[in-house]
C-alpha cells in the first residue's frame, strides 16, 4: 500500500463534492414507488452477500487478467 494511501485519500476528498451533489439530486425521488423499505433491506443484503461470494471465487488480483 505504500504510496497508494495518499492517492486514495485525495481521490476520496475529490469525490466528496460529486457524491454530495448526487445525494442532493436523489433525495427528490420518491423511492417507495420502486422499492418498499423492507424490500430495500433485503436487496442490500443480497447485493452484499453476492459481492462476498464473487470475491471468494475470484483467484486473480483486482484488475488482473487471465
Amino acid at each position: 500500500m505504500r504510496g497508494w494511501r495518499t492517492l486514495i485519500v485525495n481521490a476520496l476528498i475529490a469525490l466528496l463534492p460529486i457524491v454530495a451533489e448526487a445525494l442532493r439530486l436523489l433525495e427528490g425521488i420518491d423511492w417507495t414507488w420502486y422499492l418498499e423499505p423492507r424490500d430495500a433491506l433485503w436487496a442490500m443484503l443480497i447485493v452484499g452477500l453476492l459481492n462476498i461470494f464473487l470475491r471468494r471465487i475470484t483467484t486473480t488480483r483486482i484488475g488482473g487478467g487471465e
